[in-house]
């Protein structure tokens, strides 16, 4: 048993890198480039995150489905706003202390049809875009890939089980979503605030998942195969505290720390 759990993990960790591999083409010109037919808005709220958004934006330059446009909400008073524009995205001042209220300003600015949410630590599989494209025109009101930790090899093997059972509630740092649904739904919930100092946390990426399912039904929401890559800084700061649990609902009884 030993031996088979052995191999067991050394599939998985071969298997994991090799998704992580692929993810990181996202750092490469793409290999072809399709005519677009939806306008496609990246938008990204953003905190301090010079070491990070560099990686997303170029990462967004390199889709085989090309981006109409790029919008950091941007509360930082490092380099975020600089690196923005270097790379061809358009900053607007966000006040520091509410993820929702910052998608939503993004949204706000952007002027796709199609807008896809991402964190600032994100990097996207080159294929990204044009694979959540189609899951969108193939009926999906919502779709979100599974992920892989591109920056660590030890917190990609630990975490990459858990995305193999990944479930369709599971909206988290990377959505792409009509805009007319994101409207309908009236996009991220301002109150449901992670950062607010408060004892009853509520997740708002979770939130927009459920209210997104709950107005066109489970089968709207989509999941992808392995098309982003996330940092594993949450995981180094908090260890396994910084997973996301999948049975989590997005507003939980728990005391903020």
């Amino acid at each position: 048993w030993v031996l088979i759990w052995l191999l067991v993990i050394a599939a998985g960790a071969a298997k994991a890198e090799s998704l992580v591999r692929e993810v990181r083409s996202g750092l490469n010109p793409p290999p072809y480039t399709l005519d677009a037919e939806h306008r496609v808005s990246l938008c990204v709220p953003a905190y301090q995150e010079e070491r990070y958004i560099g990686t997303l934006l170029l990462s967004a330059q390199n889709q085989t489905y090309p981006l109409h446009d790029m919008v950091v909400a941007n509360s930082s008073t490092d380099g975020t706003a600089e690196l923005t524009r270097t790379l061809g995205g358009r900053e607007v001042w966000a006040a520091y202390g509410n993820i929702a209220a910052a998608r939503n300003l993004a949204a706000c600015h952007s002027q796709g049809e199609i807008l896809v949410f991402a964190d600032a630590d994100v990097l996207l599989h080159t294929q990204f875009v044009e694979r959540a494209v189609a899951a969108l025109e193939g009926g999906a009101a919502l779709a979100h890939p599974r992920e892989v930790v591109h920056d660590s090899a030890k917190w990609n093997l630990l975490l990459f089980a858990p995305q193999v059972v990944r479930p369709w509630w599971n909206t988290t740092r990377c959505v792409a979503v009509w805009r007319e649904v994101y409207e309908a739904v009236g996009g991220y919930d301002e109150t449901c605030n992670p950062l607010a100092p408060w004892a009853e946390r509520c997740r708002e990426d979770l939130d927009f998942g459920a209210r997104v399912a709950a107005a066109y039904g489970r089968r709207s929401v989509r999941v992808l195969p392995w098309l982003i890559g996330t940092s594993a800084r949450r995981y180094k700061a908090q260890g396994f505290k910084g997973w996301e649990r999948f049975g989590e609902p997005a507003r939980a009884r728990v005391h903020w720390r």
